[in-house]
């Protein structure tokens, strides 16, 4: 078995089981864990209070109890977060931190106090209006708020010094993750869709100082190798998230390569770097001020489709693939001007609705294989 190979199973075992991370370095530390659910939580303050950042995504599990807390007509993240939560998959964290970006995750911190009256949510409320120095000072004392609920469960300072030198390490393993996105589109034949994911994936469950160094070796040792750019379309991806793995597999099935994404699950957490100031909560703000293109944050210019077509253009791609979660109503209010914008250019996509627990994407198939020849065809 070669080193990159390792490597990536390495990683995919971390990424398949979340629990026996936890445990795993609760056992080793003796310190604690922290849930962080998506996006913009801004796990620097919990990595800067010596806990591990937990990377809360919901999960391609079986629903039975969700329904006792959420609406049939809620996304597949959200079901799945009160599913596990009900189940007691969260008891071995000590906090959740759970941001209120959509009109769906506003309740579910209420509802997993109910469901799980053990595990302490803190909620975080992010500003619209954002960019205004008011905004930005907004944000910053939200994140001291969970830097103080943190202090009060571990007993351990948020200094700025220490929250600082959080900054600098996110910054630079956000820095790596770009580049091994880079890298990857060059080695189709190793990293595709599925394995592209396990490498972000796996960053949700160890400290990052340890993600950080098997990605700088994995893009190492991918770029000591020639470039293969593959044989079948190379596209972006759009959307919160790429699971379930069998849509991964169908990606790679018809030889697509995703040579760059704006996925929230993915590049969006790692695209938007933290600047410098004096005070390490205002550069968490001023970060969450300059960043553009989600469909969780207010953005009145609707960048995301001139943030598409400039990775298109940048890698090259052949065409995007958006990939919108059911009844995901931000992503959906996005797509009308993605769509314009993207046909404006005259780049060619395909629009496919995903669920996290699909048991079957064969409703999928015959959808990607038709754009994949079409792309090829161009």
């Amino acid at each position: 078995m070669s080193r990159i190979e390792e490597i990536l199973k390495e990683m995919e075992y971390i990424a398949h089981h979340p629990a026996q991370m936890v445990m795993k370095w609760k056992s080793e530390t003796g310190k604690k864990a922290v849930g962080i659910a998506p996006i913009h939580c801004a796990e620097e303050v919990v990595h800067a209070a010596g806990m591990l950042p937990v990377g809360i995504w919901g999960g391609q599990t079986t629903l039975t109890r969700a329904s006792e807390y959420v609406q049939a007509f809620c996304c597949s993240i959200a079901k799945a977060i009160m599913e596990l939560s009900a189940a007691g998959a969260y008891k071995h964290l000590d906090a959740i931190v759970f941001p209120e970006t959509c009109d769906t995750l506003r309740v579910i911190p209420l509802m997993m106090r109910i469901a799980d009256p053990l595990t302490p949510v803190i909620g975080l409320v992010l500003p619209d209006n954002r960019k205004i120095p008011a905004g930005i000072e907004y944000t910053a004392n939200e994140y001291r708020n969970i830097a103080k609920r943190l202090e009060e469960i571990t007993g351990n300072m948020v200094t700025d010094s220490s929250l600082h030198a959080s900054i600098e390490l996110y910054n630079k393993h956000h820095a790596a993750m770009m580049r091994f996105f880079d890298v990857a589109a060059e080695h189709a034949d190793i990293i595709n869709p599925y394995w592209r994911h396990q490498v972000v994936k796996s960053s949700f469950f160890i400290l990052k100082e340890k993600h950080l160094a098997l990605v700088e070796e994995l893009t190492s040792e991918l770029s000591a190798l020639p470039v293969n750019k593959g044989k079948g379309p190379r596209v972006v991806v759009t959307g919160i998230m790429t699971e379930p793995d069998n849509l991964l597999h169908l990606l790679g099935e018809f030889g697509y390569t995703i040579v760059a994404d704006d996925l929230a699950q993915s590049s969006r957490q790692f695209r938007t770097h933290t600047p410098d100031d004096t005070d390490p909560f205002i550069r968490l703000g001023k970060r969450f001020a300059a960043f553009e293109g989600c469909s969780c944050v207010c953005d009145p210019d609707k960048l995301r489709g001139k943030i598409l077509i400039d990775m298109v253009n940048r890698q090259q791609a052949d065409g995007v693939v958006v990939l919108i979660l059911k009844f995901c109503d931000p992503e959906e209010y996005d797509y009308p001007f993605i769509k314009q914008d993207l046909e404006a250019a005259g780049i060619p996509h395909l629009y496919l609705e995903i669920e996290q627990q699909m048991d079957s994407v064969e409703q999928l198939r015959t959808r990607l294989q038709a754009f994949s020849e079409m792309l090829m065809d161009r």
